[in-house]
């Protein structure tokens, strides 16, 4: 038993004495050097950054330093921590406008951005950000190498907003707040004009007129409907085999019955 503590101890010591803990430990930079390039082939970024955090002061304004920031950066993206890699990439392309891994450092910040955007159902700050950063590599580098893959982020936040604003005024609708409910539709049309959800927000705006007209003081019905009416044809219009046709057309049916038998 005396023997296999003493073995534990002995490979504790020796891990903890290891080239890593070496070169953490070190005064000799090339030492810290040599041993990041070993972690980054190993992809053990985490351990490289721990490096990096006590070299990169040192090497700024030096030859090393458009060399080792990039490094860095991608060091700090490896291990998600994407608001600081997306410092590191914008810093490098700011300090470094001639290097030529510039356009990578530009995307690569964009999609740091992208990284931290939210789920559509919290604030979308981040994405607007991040929308705002893919836009930029995109403007300056149109035939860029990343430009596709720029472009494909792009889409993915432009449909996680879209579905953040449907949602919003999809729920003034379920929650049978129909003021908030037509006007949140009207925005989102005229503001998403390619989005997927599209025939959605055109068949609820109808429903949410719809229902806000019959709840409604009888003198103002009629102008009402004829609203709804409007967005109905509308919808037909441009989305004549949609998924809600069945359920619109009901809804024309009881307007126009409501109609008849009012006599309007």
């Amino acid at each position: 038993m005396k023997n296999y503590i003493v073995l534990l101890l002995l490979a504790i010591m020796a891990v903890s004495c290891g080239p890593y803990q070496t070169a953490l430990k070190s005064t000799d930079n090339e030492v810290k050097l040599a041993m990041i390039d070993t972690l980054l082939k190993r992809e053990k970024y985490s351990k490289a950054v721990n490096l990096f955090d006590q070299i990169i002061p040192q090497y700024r304004g030096t030859d090393k330093a458009e060399a080792l920031s990039i490094k860095y950066a991608k060091a700090l993206y490896e291990t998600r921590d994407y608001p600081n890699s997306a410092y590191q990439y914008e810093r490098f392309v700011q300090s470094h406008p001639a290097s030529d891994n510039r356009e990578y450092a530009a995307f690569m910040g964009a999609k740091s951005h992208y990284h931290m955007s939210a789920v559509y159902s919290k604030s979308q700050v981040n994405t607007d950000r991040a929308l705002a950063k893919l836009q930029d590599y995109i403007n300056l580098y149109p035939d860029g190498e990343y430009a596709e893959q720029a472009n494909g982020l792009v889409s993915e936040l432009r449909f996680k907003l879209d579905r953040k604003a449907y949602e919003i005024a999809k729920n003034y609708h379920h929650r049978n707040r129909y003021i908030p409910a037509i006007k949140s539709f009207e925005n989102f049309i005229v503001q998403h004009p390619g989005s997927e959800f599209m025939d959605d927000a055109q068949f609820y705006l109808i429903d949410s007129q719809y229902l806000y007209a019959l709840k409604s003081r009888n003198e103002l019905v009629p102008e009402r409907l004829e609203l709804a009416t409007k967005y109905y044809n509308t919808f037909v219009s441009r989305f004549p085999t949609s998924e809600y046709r069945e359920d619109a057309d009901e809804i024309m049916e009881n307007i126009n019955d409501y109609k008849i038998k009012n006599n309007i």
